[in-house]
Order: C-alpha cells, then structure tokens, then sequence
C-alpha cells in the first residue's frame, strides 16, 4: 500500500510529541540546522527497508513477478540445478516454483548451513522436486536463486516467482509499506530521526 510522505512525517512527529507549533529547526551538536522533517524524510526509505527485512514472507505477499530465463548449468535443461537471475531491486525473494516441483521451494541463502547439502552426491540430501530448495547467492554478474533441483526435463519452466523489491520514494512523494507494517515503519522512522538528533521521548526509549 502507497503512503505519502506528508502522512509518514505527521505520524512520526506525533511518536516523537513534536507537533508542528514547535521550533521548525533542531540545532544540536548531531544534525545541525537541519529541519525536522527533512530528517524525517531521510530516514523513510532506510525504516521502511530495515522493516521489510524482518517480515515474513506472508505479510509481503504479493509481490512482483520475476520474469527471467532459467539457466541449466550442470547439464541439460530441465535436469539437475537451474538458476534464477533476481532483478536488480530485490530485496527479498518471496517464493518460487518449477513447473515439475511439488510445492514452492524452501528459501536459504549460500551463508546457511543447508547450501552445503545441496551440492553432496548423495541422492535425496539436497533439493528435489519433492521438497525443492532456493539458495539466494551472490555471483559477479548479480543476485541469483540457484533452484535444486528438476527431474523434468526440457518442457521445464517457472511456474511461479515473486520478489519485494527495495523501498524506495518515488517522484510523487509516496512509498509502498506492507498494510500490517505501517505502524512498525513509523516507530523505525521515529528511532532514526531520534537518533540522528541525540533526541528522546518516552516512545523512542521504549523501542531501543
């Protein structure tokens, strides 16, 4: 859901009981002459990123379609491992699906402890269309998903794949932020702009 930045400001001054009757500039040794609510605004984008990164993955859904071209590198398309080139604004890969997979992939990353069993010899220790698995992975030309793995052979196919893509303030003064997550962003905007101005109310310190 888009929000504008005007709301974001007036709901964060209210977190911080700075309504708009109060000085129009904070001068501390932190941030200087800066206005209110340019600090404000500086922080939306970093808050609303911050929260996204720790949601669940439901309460992002839905999110926008990945359209890319899997590549098979172990072999014949359609057998073995496939990747997923992600857009350059992915933050987070929601879900993902082949067309010969029973269910959405499980989704790790190449740090977790799991991305080593998807490269063993051993039949049935890695991904499979059964129970398949996404590794997020960083390589020279980007963010891919390696996808473990596919049986199908060459009428393979992404049946389904979704990001969030990173926050971002467009030209209309507005940013999205997941519908159960305004609150969250708002309290996150407020810690920031506190924090920058070596500023503290009875909310911020309860949130730090």
């Amino acid at each position: 859901m888009r929000h504008s930045l005007k709301k974001i400001i007036h709901d964060t001054r209210i977190f911080l009981d700075l309504n708009h009757d109060a000085p129009p500039l904070v001068e501390t040794a932190h941030c200087g002459n800066l206005a209110i609510d340019d600090i404000i605004r500086s922080k939306v984008a970093t808050a609303v990123r911050q929260v996204v990164e720790r949601l669940d993955n439901l309460l992002l859904a839905p999110g926008k379609p990945i359209r890319a071209t899997l590549a098979w590198p172990e072999g014949a398309p359609g057998r073995g491992m496939a990747v997923l080139p992600l857009p350059d604004d992915c933050l987070r890969l929601l879900t993902v699906r082949l067309t010969d997979w029973r269910r959405p992939a499980h989704i790790i990353t190449e740090n977790d402890p799991e991305y080593r069993w998807q490269h063993t010899p051993w039949p049935g220790v890695g991904g499979n269309p059964s129970r398949p698995v996404a590794a997020i992975c960083q390589r020279p030309t980007g963010m891919v998903a390696e996808l473990y793995s596919s049986t199908g052979g060459s009428d393979v196919a992404i049946a389904a794949a979704q990001y969030y893509p990173v926050p971002h303030v467009t030209h209309d003064d507005t940013i999205d932020i997941p519908s159960l997550a305004y609150d969250d962003v708002i309290k996150q905007v407020a810690l920031l702009t506190a924090e920058t101005m070596g500023y503290a109310t009875e909310n911020t310190k309860a949130i730090i």
